[in-house]
């Protein structure tokens, strides 16, 4: 009870004061610490183009400044001012999903293979890999806006909402948790409920005494993580989003999925993380 107390008021309230600091008195893009930040009008207009160039920065400050006498203050609680055009234009957001077999390895009754639909945020490359790194091996703080802005290009799935949706962030060990200190993935999971206004469910725990996955391939991993989780709780809707920081070859989310398909089969899942590769 003390520990999901702590997970839902005084971790989250800790990292907020970092994003209050970047949101209200920092001026500058949170990637290259030059150029002034964009508003996510700006950026949603065109993901790809570079609407702004580098050597124009004031003709960037000017579109930013007629986009906040429009009413772009108040997207300010949404984290709109986070990093510059050229920073966001950077990266190759929303790749395409990717699917992952799940093969039910423990009912050979049931051949049927389902298929796990798993959307990133963008690829695992640029500032984004250092971002993850720093923040969830290093828990610096200054990432984690950089983090905010990943999850925020990842759109609510369509159909889900608060009444019919949870979202289950990837679970660690307690031995890792106390050797970190914090878990990182649960604290983007908290913005990412935010974002999508669905509440987060906690009912799967990580049991497995499991090296780190980093650094195996497919199969080590696959063989590493299959026994990983337990279900605790029957889920609280049909519709379950499951949420990984990174993911490589698809184990966790995959040994995840099965640990609830096992039980509930009828449960619909989808997996979101915030990057895809190695």
């Amino acid at each position: 009870m003390f520990t999901n107390w702590l997970t839902r008021f005084c971790i989250p309230a800790y990292y907020q004061l970092g994003i209050w600091r970047v949101q209200y008195l920092q001026k500058v893009c949170c990637v290259c610490y030059l150029h002034p930040v964009a508003t996510m009008t700006g950026i949603r207009g065109s993901a790809k183009s570079p609407l702004i160039s580098r050597t124009n920065s004031s003709s960037h400050s000017k579109l930013c400044n007629l986009q906040q006498q429009k009413g772009a203050q108040a997207e300010r609680p949404f984290l709109s001012s986070l990093v510059c055009q050229d920073c966001h234009n950077d990266l190759d957001w929303l790749p395409p999903v990717f699917e992952l077999p799940l093969t039910n390895i423990m009912h050979h009754s049931k051949p049927d293979v389902t298929i796990l639909s798993i959307q990133t945020a963008a690829p695992h490359v640029n500032y984004l890999r250092t971002a993850i790194i720093d923040f969830k091996y290093k828990e610096k703080l200054n990432a984690l806006p950089i983090l905010m802005h990943a999850l925020r290009q990842l759109p609510r799935p369509h159909g889900c909402h608060a009444g019919n949706s949870v979202i289950l962030a990837t679970p660690t060990t307690k031995q890792r948790l106390a050797a970190r200190g914090f878990e990182p993935v649960a604290v983007l999971a908290h913005y990412l409920s935010q974002h999508w206004q669905i509440p987060l469910w906690q009912g799967v725990v990580r049991v497995d005494e499991a090296v780190s996955q980093q650094g195996l391939d497919r199969y080590q991993r696959q063989a590493n993580i299959s026994q990983a989780f337990e279900l605790l709780t029957k889920p609280p809707t049909r519709r379950v989003l499951l949420f990984d920081d990174v993911v490589t070859t698809g184990a966790t989310l995959s040994a995840l999925a099965l640990t609830i398909l096992e039980a509930y089969p009828q449960t619909q899942l989808t997996a979101y993380s915030l990057s895809h590769g190695d």
